[in-house]
This record gives structure tokens, sequence and C-alpha cells, in this order.
């Protein structure tokens, strides 16, 4: 069984994948998509991922995360396959948990597990218990760095909603969950795994879906891309009760999740 760890950098982030990659093994490979909005970026790449055979770097002009991701999974021909932002970091049984994950369960497509921060702080309240994922979790959310894949299972059947994620212009976040309700759609078979696979610095901007325009506008986005023109009665009722508990305020709210329905409404 093998591993590609994708990894989707833009611009300085990629002096910073170095310190990522773990000693060299057989089955697993790292590729690095890497996009940058001017050439003067393509002289920070570092030496060291010219000269690991196990690393692959592909070059792209533009910026957007989700279409990084997808762009990385083209280049994909392992077995599994996990996506990493360029401030990941493994611990030395990283590997060892996800193979040993997917060959005691050769009936899961999609398996979730854990991160932390780099201090060892659990990233989110996750649940202590394994557990099959059939629909979007209430408890918590889940993240792209927590995920790995089939890729037989994923690859042409899934891929990141380019209108959302960072890199965009107006939907700064959500394709995660946009990316998990396709692949419930699938019919993939997703179970979560209380196991720490990866620590990171990346702050979870979903949380921020009161004070950040972006968010809130991905928030009515989703909303509409989960539950068509029924979206607008429940972004009333997220803005007017976030307004009650003192959250924000109900107008600015309103017109931000609005902004969202009305972008999905004319984009594909």
């Amino acid at each position: 069984m093998t591993l590609d760890i994708l990894i989707c950098s833009l611009n300085k982030g990629i002096v910073r994948i170095g310190d990522m990659l773990r000693p060299a093994r057989e089955n697993v490979r790292y590729i690095v998509s890497y996009q940058y909005t001017d050439d003067r970026y393509l002289e920070l790449i570092p030496e060291e991922l010219k000269q690991r055979t196990d690393v692959s770097v592909y070059k792209y002009r533009g910026q957007g995360l989700s279409a990084n991701r997808n762009l990385a999974l083209e280049k994909s021909t392992a077995d599994l396959v996990m996506y990493a932002d360029d401030d990941a970091r493994f611990s030395d049984n990283s590997f060892d948990i996800i193979f040993n994950t997917f060959e005691t369960h050769p009936e899961v497509d999609v398996a979730f597990f854990c991160a932390s921060t780099y201090k060892g702080k659990a990233l989110k309240s996750y649940p202590q218990e394994e557990q099959a994922i059939t629909a979007l979790p209430e408890t918590y959310s889940i993240s792209t760095i927590e995920m790995v894949f089939r890729r037989g299972k994923v690859k042409g059947a899934v891929r990141f909603d380019e209108r959302f994620g960072l890199g965009t212009k107006f939907l700064t976040c959500g394709e995660e969950d946009v990316w998990l309700t396709d692949a419930l759609r699938q019919g993939l078979n997703m179970r979560y795994f209380p196991k720490k696979i990866i620590e990171t610095s990346t702050m979870l901007k979903r949380n921020l879906v009161y004070i950040d325009v972006g968010v809130q506008r991905s928030k009515g986005a989703f909303e509409y891309y989960l539950h068509g023109n029924k979206a607008w009665w429940k972004c009333f009722c997220f803005a007017l009760t976030s307004t009650r508990k003192g959250m924000c305020h109900f107008l600015p709210m309103m017109r931000h999740l609005a902004e969202g329905i009305r972008y999905m409404q004319r984009t594909k």
C-alpha cells in the first residue's frame, strides 16, 4: 500500500516545506503543488525539494486553495492520498497509523483522523469514539488535513468546489463542507478514527463567522448548496438568533449571508 501526501503551497509558503518532510520511506511520496503569483517566488523553492527522489514539485501560476488541491490530486498515483498544508508536521508514527487503519478497514473509502497544535493541544473537540460519518458532523467540523482517502474511490468522483476556499475573492472558506457533502451524495464509505496524525498552526477560519464578511458569505453560499431556496429562511433564522445572543448586528449579517446565496444562484 502506498501513500501520496499532497502539499499545497502559495508563494513564500514553499520555504516551509523542507521542515515537514519525514525520513524517506519506500511507500510514501510527497507531491508539492506550488502556486505562485510572480516569477520571483520561483527562486524560493528549497534545494532540498529538488534533491529528494520522493518529492515532486509542480508549479502553477495563480492562486486558490481549492484549485490547488484539485491540481495536486491529478498528479497522484498512490493507493492512499492525504492533503497537507505547508505548515503541517507529521509525527514518527503518523504514516503507520494511516496504513494500519486502511489495512484493517478495507471497506473504508475515506478516513478522518485528529489534528493538534504544535504543542499537542487538540485542534477541536473531537469525538472520543470511532464512528461512521453518514452526515455532516454536528459537534465538530471536519478539516482537509484530517482526511485520508483511497484514490481510486475519490478521484473522478469528488472534487473541491473552486468557488470556495482561501485565495478566492468572495467565498473564503467552506470548501471542506462542500467536499464532504458531495462525498456523502456519492455514497462513499467514511469513518472517523480518534487518532492524531498531524500537527498544524492553522487557524479555523469558519470560527470567525460573526466578524468576517467572507466567512458569512461562505455560510450563506453553503446553506444554498445544501438546501436551495430554503437557505433564505435558514439564514434569516441564523442572523436573528445570532443577533439575539449579542454576537452580531442583524442587517449586516443577513446582507452578507444573502450575498453568498445570490453568488451561488448566478454561478455554477
